[in-house]
């Protein structure tokens, strides 16, 4: 269904800590910072993917989005649709978004394959025998540099926590790797069984070279001094010279 731009309600990105929902599919958006400023106008197969792309990577400048869903996905009306609002843009402000000038890059070309590689399963979704749940999670952080327990996916985060997690280890630009404790069907008894096996009461849990590192505040802490970005180097730097 085709929508105006300027018919549009805009949606805050976050919303009492958390990340806002937003819909799976295929559209057009405009993403607007705290004045109401409009910065940026995309297109993506994927709306909520690309919005929580772009609140990790540019937060200042990702404050709400407006968008709508194009109904059959094609590269056609995607086109097309993204081409009516920068020209409905351009008609109403006499200029077209900061993101969307010639040669500007932030807004497309920012780690989109960090943020959209695919977390780690512990199963394939089908019972496991002759190994614990506590094994799988023990070989995961012992065969991975980084990894990040978190409730939800590194796309979108399920609470304000994990966002946060996310959020520093792209900051970093750090390679990691993610485990979605809400995934039951891949990650059966996950949520309960890391909290076990760290002796460590809430999630997020971050892991760096195979030891238990700590949750967001504690991320938040060692940024401030300097030692997660020392540790990610070193844990990095051992992983290439162990492969």
């Amino acid at each position: 269904m085709e929508a105006k731009l300027s018919d549009t309600n805009a949606v805050p990105v976050m919303e009492k800590g958390e990340l806002n929902q937003f819909p799976g599919s295929a559209g057009v958006y405009a993403i607007l910072d705290k004045a109401g400023d409009i910065q940026f106008i995309g297109v993506t197969r994927k709306v909520s993917a690309s919005i929580a792309t772009h609140m990790q990577e540019l937060p200042d400048l990702t404050s709400a989005v407006k968008y709508n869903i194009v109904d059959d996905g094609s590269r056609e009306s995607l086109v097309a649709a993204w081409k009516e609002w920068l020209e409905e843009t351009l008609t109403t402000t006499g200029k077209i978004p900061p993101g969307n000038e010639p040669g500007e890059t932030k807004w497309q070309s920012r780690s989109v394959a960090r943020a959209t590689k695919p977390e780690i399963r512990l199963t394939a979704g089908k019972p496991i025998s002759g190994i614990t749940i506590e094994g799988l999670i023990d070989r995961i952080v012992k065969e991975n540099p980084v990894v990040a327990f978190i409730k939800g996916t590194r796309q979108q985060p399920q609470c304000g926590f994990s966002f946060r997690m996310i959020n520093i280890l792209n900051t970093l630009k750090a390679d990691y790797q993610v485990v979605n404790v809400l995934d039951e069907f891949h990650n059966p008894g996950l949520r309960e069984a890391i909290k076990a096996y760290s002796q460590w009461p809430t999630i997020p849990q971050l892991y760096i070279g195979g030891e238990f590192v700590g949750g967001a505040d504690i991320a938040d802490q060692m940024v401030g001094s300097g030692e997660l970005q020392t540790m990610l180097r070193e844990a990095m730097q051992k992983a290439d010279a162990d492969a």
